[in-house]
């Protein structure tokens, strides 16, 4: 093999692994960003708001964040502090200008949910 021939196989090589890699991170933030929604709902509140901090950092996995959250508040039951919940989750859909949750948010305040601060600071 020439010098050429080899210098452009090694660049080739080179350019798949890092784009495997690149591939590999978002897939890693898809799976993370999937993780975080599902702990949402989790019954422990250290634990759903954690994630609700969290999923600010996957922006560019707004559509099924956005879905996530509007579920949660929705259906989600915590085992302390629901009122502090529920207005991070609002919080964030407010940050994601998520028109779409605008009618969720009016039933919740409608409901008998608490919306009430029961843990602030």
């Amino acid at each position: 093999m020439s010098r050429w021939t080899v210098r452009v196989l090694c660049l080739t090589v080179a350019a798949v692994v890092a784009l495997s890699a690149g591939a590999a991170h978002a897939q890693g933030d898809a799976s993370t960003a999937n993780a975080l929604i599902r702990d949402l709902k989790n019954p422990d509140f250290d634990t759903a708001y954690g994630a609700t901090e969290q999923l600010r950092k996957y922006p560019q996995y707004r559509a099924q964040v956005v879905a996530g959250l509007i579920d949660a508040i929705t259906t989600g039951n915590w085992n302390r502090c629901e009122g502090d919940m529920r207005e991070a989750i609002a919080g964030l859909l407010g940050e994601l200008k998520a028109k779409e949750a605008v009618v969720p948010l009016l039933e919740v305040v409608k409901s008998d949910k608490s919306t009430e601060h029961e843990c602030a600071e």
